[in-house]
């Protein structure tokens, strides 16, 4: 199913059908109750077609097979009522309702009509709506289905008294017994398969804006893969809001987020067009690289670029907003390592003195500008405009010559 078809179903009433009575529960649990609400439609949509066709053959000597599928199909209809109990009462509710139906079933029609090999379908359904967690039980649910159509095998070889029995009628039935159990474990498989891609997309999706693309794939192959790398020349930048304590204690909360959520969608989409990878935010403040994981063609220049557009970004949201905004940003380039840290909660990160550099220029910024080194000045000087901002004595570098960097105000 794609994406313009989730969108159309979303919020429908087929949607609102197949998740009823799953609101309360989460991930695989959800899923599971999912799976169990589509068996028990189908199980009795297929009840239902059962009732007319037995119904329109022979009424008076199948009527207890009419009145068996009516209660059936009410009764797996009603698998969303087992919802609060949890995914094994929707498991064990459809496989009670199956074992007592088409036992019943078969007691009356016999072996020949081939009802009894439905319970077949039992060990997939109870497979689609458990999963491994519970594989005890489904083996269980599994050699019960086998043995009722063992003992339907044995006990009922002919049709009991007083049921048509009709050879071109049997035949039938055999036939739509067959097509039907395959029908509902296809489609339970199928769905089952589709709802576990969808929510290992999802998991993608989250893994990837929390980490570079190429890192979060190497993680979904193996999660077990310690990723620690070295990178000789890449560029570091640091943000940060000038006065967003006071501010935020002003706007208040839900202003703040909206601000927050704008700022850095904007910066998110200026990054991934100019080849930079956000690291992190933390509050108000912004950390991306350029050259991490994959090299970069001339990482200053893009990551100057990005900067350059981020002062824009910042001054159109304050306006936005109706808030003056003015931002530090700080720069600086040299080697760094790089690796996933966690194990329960993934985080990817970077450190070392390009990395000290840059937040420490954030700092001692001016508003309005990207505070820079020499180094980058001298890569960067026939692209951008540049003015010197002394020299700075940084806790672990010592003194050090900054720059100012694409002004946006007056610094004089």
């Amino acid at each position: 199913m794609n994406n313009d078809i989730r969108a159309k179903y979303k919020g429908s009433w087929i949607e609102r059908l197949v998740t009823l009575g799953t609101d309360d529960w989460y991930g695989q649990d959800k899923l599971g109750l999912i799976v169990a609400n589509v068996t028990g439609y189908l199980a009795s949509l297929s009840s239902l077609g059962f009732a007319a066709t037995y119904a329109m053959h022979e009424l008076h000597s199948l009527m207890p097979l009419v009145i068996g599928n009516l209660v059936s199909a009410v009764c797996t209809a009603m698998t969303p009522a087992f919802h609060r109990f949890g995914r094994i009462a929707a498991a064990l509710w459809l496989t009670a309702v199956f074992f007592v139906s088409l036992t019943w079933f078969t007691s009356l029609l016999g072996r020949d009509s081939g009802v009894a090999l439905n319970l077949i379908g039992t060990s997939a359904v109870a497979f689609a709506i458990l999963g491994l967690e519970r594989l005890k039980l489904v083996a269980l649910i599994s050699a019960g289905g086998a043995a009722l159509i063992i003992a339907s095998w044995i006990l009922w070889p002919r049709p009991a008294a007083g049921i048509h029995d009709d050879p071109a009628f049997m035949q039938q039935t055999f036939a739509s017994a067959i097509v039907s159990i395959m029908a509902i474990t296809f489609v339970v498989i199928y769905y089952a398969f589709y709802l576990t891609r969808q929510a290992q997309a999802r998991l993608q999706e989250l893994m990837k804006s929390m980490m570079p693309d190429a890192i979060a794939e190497r993680l979904m192959v193996n999660d077990g893969e310690t990723i620690a790398e070295a990178h000789e020349h890449v560029v570091v930048l640091f943000t940060d809001i000038v006065g967003f304590v006071e501010m935020s204690n002003r706007l208040g909360a839900v202003r703040v987020v909206a601000l927050l959520d704008d700022m850095f969608r904007q910066f998110d989409s200026l990054a991934a067009e100019h080849g930079v990878e956000k690291i992190k935010t933390i509050g108000d403040a912004y950390m991306a690289v350029a050259g991490v994981p994959s090299p970069v063609y001339q990482p200053e220049d893009a990551m100057a670029r990005f900067a350059k557009m981020m002062l824009h970004v910042v001054g159109d949201v304050g306006d936005r907003h109706g808030v003056d905004l003015e931002m530090r940003i700080g720069m600086a380039s040299g080697p760094i390592m790089a690796g996933v840290v966690g194990k329960s909660k993934y985080s990817y990160d970077v450190w070392g003195a390009a990395v000290n550099l840059a937040a420490r220029l954030e700092h001692i910024g001016t508003p309005g500008c990207v505070v820079t080194t020499g180094d980058i000045k001298v890569v960067l000087q026939k692209d951008h405009e540049f003015e010197r901002a002394g020299s700075v004595d940084l806790k672990g570098f010592g003194k050090v010559a900054i720059w100012r960097m694409d002004c946006r105000v007056n610094t004089a």
